[in-house]
Parts: structure tokens; C-alpha cells; sequence
């Protein structure tokens, strides 16, 4: 059985008790579209396990999708900070699992944005034990977008680890330290949580 997300498997599965009963009462000839929709469904909102990459500083990518562009010099408007960052847009077909970039501790969560209008932005903000700070932020700039993390701050996540969920082809930036070392470029299509956006580099002994 495909594994389903955990956000949406009491809604598919109301979702298909409710065609097998249109189906006992109209028949198979009435209903196969439905059932077409909801394997769509199973498909889009699957989960599965991903392969960590064995490289303890490195960022993993946070969502399916492709890299639409790589800036090094911008400015970090959560952290306050000097950064590069790394935009991605999601996958349209999922998986809309959320990943963590790094291994670290959950310094903050925001759920509104500094730049438009309420609840049009979700971001979340990662701190290594060595002080690397990453911060992920998804534009929800449209009705059919939405994100949830089930972390709070203070919780120690691991790096890939799956920690939320977002939808429907959101845009997604990964804010990081000017010293980071990226290892991606426009137009790159990545898995979350295996494939590697960047590397943190520190002096011998730090």
C-alpha cells in the first residue's frame, strides 16, 4: 500500500469509504472516474522514506522540486543578517512532505509575513549545534497553497528528518551563512531530505 501523509489519511480515507458506497449503490460503470481521482490522490500525497546523505554539514533540500535561482549576496529579513540564499519551486505532484535542511534545534517559527499580509508566508528557523543558522521560508500567496510544521521551538530535528507538510507548488527560499558552500544551480531538480543544496565550511578546530 502506498504510504499517505499523515495530514490528509483521515480525509482520503472518508474520501474512499464514500465512493465505495456511491459504488455499491450506483454500480462500477458510474463510480470509475471517482476511483481514477482518488488513485490521483493516493499518488500526489504519498510519503515515503528518504535517504539521509551520510554528510554531517550539509543542508538537504526541504521540498521536491526544481532550483529557479541562487543569489549570494541578499539580505535575510527574519535573521536580520547578510546571507545567500536558494529558491526552489515545489513539485506540483507532490510529495508535499516537508523536510528539514539540517540537524539542529527549532529557534523560531513564524506564520505570518513581514512583507505583504497575514499568513501569506511560513517560515522556520533551524540553528546547528556549531551556530550555522538556516531559515526556510514558503510563499503562500495563493488560496490552493498551504504549509504546517508539527514543531515548536526548541525541538531538536534531525537533518532530513521529515517535520511538516505543504502544498500545491509553493515557493520555497533557504536563507544561509555567506560562508556556506552552495552545490546547486538554476534549473536542478531535487529530493527532499537526500539530495544536497549546500555544505557549511568551518576553519580546522572550529
Amino acid at each position: 500500500m502506498i504510504p499517505i501523509a499523515r495530514e490528509v489519511r483521515f480525509v482520503l480515507l472518508l474520501l474512499g469509504f464514500v465512493v465505495a458506497i456511491a459504488q455499491y449503490l450506483w454500480g462500477l460503470p458510474a463510480m470509475w472516474p471517482a476511483w481514477l481521482v482518488f488513485l490521483v490522490l493516493l499518488f500526489v500525497f504519498r510519503d515515503f522514506k528518504r535517504t539521509i546523505p551520510a554528510i554531517p554539514l550539509a543542508v538537504v533540500s526541504p521540498v521536491d522540486g526544481q532550483v529557479y535561482d541562487v543569489r549570494d549576496t541578499v539580505h535575510d529579513p527574519y535573521l536580520e543578517r547578510a546571507a545567500q540564499v536558494i529558491c526552489l519551486h515545489q513539485s506540483a505532484f507532490g510529495e508535499f512532505n516537508v523536510h528539514s535542511p539540517i540537524e539542529g534545534k527549532v529557534q523560531n517559527l513564524w506564520v505570518d509575513s513581514s512583507k505583504v499580509h497575514a499568513s501569506s508566508e511560513l517560515a522556520l528557523w533551524v540553528q546547528t549545534d556549531e551556530q550555522d543558522d538556516v531559515v526556510m521560508v514558503a510563499n503562500l500567496d495563493s488560496m490552493l497553497r498551504h504549509a504546517s510544521c508539527h514543531i515548536s521551538a526548541g525541538e531538536k530535528l534531525g537533518q532530513g528528518q521529515r517535520c511538516g507538510f505543504m502544498g500545491m507548488a509553493c515557493k520555497v527560499m533557504v536563507y544561509l551563512p555567506p560562508t556556506a558552500n552552495v552545490t546547486v544551480r538554476a534549473g536542478q531538480r531535487l529530493r527532499a531530505g537526500s539530495d544536497k543544496l549546500a555544505e557549511f565550511v568551518h576553519a580546522a578546530g572550529s
